[in-house]
């Protein structure tokens, strides 16, 4: 969350969160992101991707909030399967990390259901 905080100078609003799923295969996503001025967005999330251990990074559609987005797969340093997906747009910044045991399907729709919630404004 530092490095993205960073990224974006003056920072607005950050979060860090992890979510476990309670079952015994041990699934865990990961959320960080900031918020604040993005001058770069595409060299932003190239540096926002670069510490996971993911490989084969696409572009995916980034939805209806816009911006860059892309996704890419690998293992941690304890053999889970990895999956790491990042955005970054004018204002906002991001990655969402999908862990678990055994092989993933396709995150892509999850991430961008995280990346709209955690993008929403509070009141």
């Amino acid at each position: 969350m530092e490095q993205l905080k960073r990224e974006v100078g003056q920072a607005t609003s950050a979060i860090g969160e992890a979510y476990e799923d309670g079952t015994a295969d041990g699934d865990i996503v990961f959320v960080s992101g900031a918020s604040g001025t993005i001058g770069d967005p595409a060299g932003v999330l190239e540096r926002a991707l670069r510490p996971y251990r993911i490989t084969k990074v696409t572009a995916v559609d980034a939805g209806a909030l816009g911006g860059e987005a892309r996704c890419g797969r690998g293992r941690t340093e304890d053999g889970s399967y990895l999956t790491t997906c990042g955005w970054a747009d004018r204002e906002t910044v991001g990655v969402v990390s999908f862990t678990s045991s055994g092989p993933q399907t396709d995150h892509t729709a999850d991430f961008l259901t995280v990346r709209d919630i955690v993008s929403r404004p509070t009141d």
